[in-house]
């Protein structure tokens, strides 16, 4: 078995405070439920890696010997095997987004709790916990193409060699020539810094060797044969992953916001659905008009804006700034000469 199940079977055998539990008691425990070839070195420094965690309320009285094991009289336990609903529904919950949030080793640690948890909500009879689990959902309006599938080992491999700060060396495809095919090229000495999803594709944020400071941002498309290497992870003294996942976010932004305003159908789903494009936006109605709202708000022009504006289609005419309008203005036209 496991270090990390031995360790789970170990903390069930130590009582709360003020009652405690012998090393020697603890070691004859482990070897009546089948740890064999245990010794009492090996349950001292079990106990003393759980007590080091500070997760699990775990105490040692120290005042005679032999030292006594206990759980603190005002720690709230998390047993796996006195699971309750509320708790097996966040860890099935939490089951569902580790794919994509958690190392496998971490994936793997949890996964007796992961199991308990379904077990138990495919039998609870608790009417709340069962219909807050059957109304719950998370959906994406996602777009109509067939994005590139991730490599599961390629992902596995970086989210471990970030959890373990180490390098990697990797596959990169890269365009080196404008216009030219791209080439995948070796690289040894990759430091992992951080690890972005982007509209579900993962984005790794990486930066090469020592002396090297620049980011470079790879989508996992673009790398294979990922093998961890056993030096640590050169991390730039000012690298601010929050930073780094912004520019992702606002990588095709510019410059400062535009003052927004356009015309917007009174029926349209955004103003439906209550969305805003921004935190000072405002709706307000127009004189003498029944089927239009005028919407006002400070955006930064990008691709994305464009897009999603020409998605709203004629539930929407842009009034300013003036650039803004010329380009659907011109897209109208551009459109007319193709299907009129």
């Amino acid at each position: 078995m496991s270090a990390f199940q031995r360790r789970l079977d170990l903390l069930d055998f130590i009582p709360r405070f003020p009652k405690k539990i012998a090393t020697s008691r603890l070691l004859h425990l482990l070897e009546l439920n089948g740890y064999q070839q245990m010794n009492m070195r090996t349950v001292q420094r079990d106990l003393c890696e759980i007590e080091k965690l500070g997760f699990f309320g775990l105490v040692v009285d120290k005042r005679s010997k032999p030292f006594g094991w206990s759980i603190d009289a005002n720690w709230q336990k998390l047993n796996i095997t006195f699971m309750d609903a509320n708790t097996a529904l966040a860890f099935s919950t939490l089951e569902k987004l580790s794919d994509t949030l958690l190392p496998e080793s971490t994936q793997q640690k949890l996964s007796a709790y992961f199991n308990k948890a379904n077990t138990l909500l495919e039998n609870e009879n608790n009417s709340l916990i069962t219909h807050w689990k059957n109304s719950v959902a998370m959906v994406s309006n996602a777009l109509p193409v067939l994005m590139p599938e991730t490599d599961k080992k390629v992902l596995d491999a970086i989210k471990e060699a970030l959890f373990t700060k180490k390098q990697i060396s990797a596959q990169l495809k890269r365009y080196l020539i404008v216009n030219k095919a791209p080439v995948w090229k070796t690289y040894n000495h990759i430091n992992p810094l951080g690890l972005v999803f982007q509209d579900g594709l993962p984005i790794l944020v990486c930066s090469f060797g020592a002396m090297h400071k620049k980011l470079y941002r790879f989508p996992l498309a673009y790398i294979k044969k990922v093998e961890l290497e056993v030096t640590a992870a050169n991390i730039p003294p000012n690298f601010d992953f929050d930073k780094a996942k912004k520019s992702i976010e606002n990588i095709n932004e510019k410059g400062e916001p535009i003052a927004l305003k356009m015309k917007i159908k009174r029926d349209a789903p955004f103003v439906l659905k209550g969305v805003k494009l921004s935190d000072d936006q405002y709706i307000e109605k127009i004189a003498n008009d029944d089927e239009n709202y005028l919407l006002c708000a400070s955006v930064k022009e990008s691709p994305q804006l464009k897009a999603f504006l020409r998605g709203l289609g004629s539930a929407i005419e842009v009034l300013e700034p003036v650039q803004l309008r010329n380009f659907f203005v011109d897209l109208a036209k551009d459109m007319a000469t193709k299907y009129l």
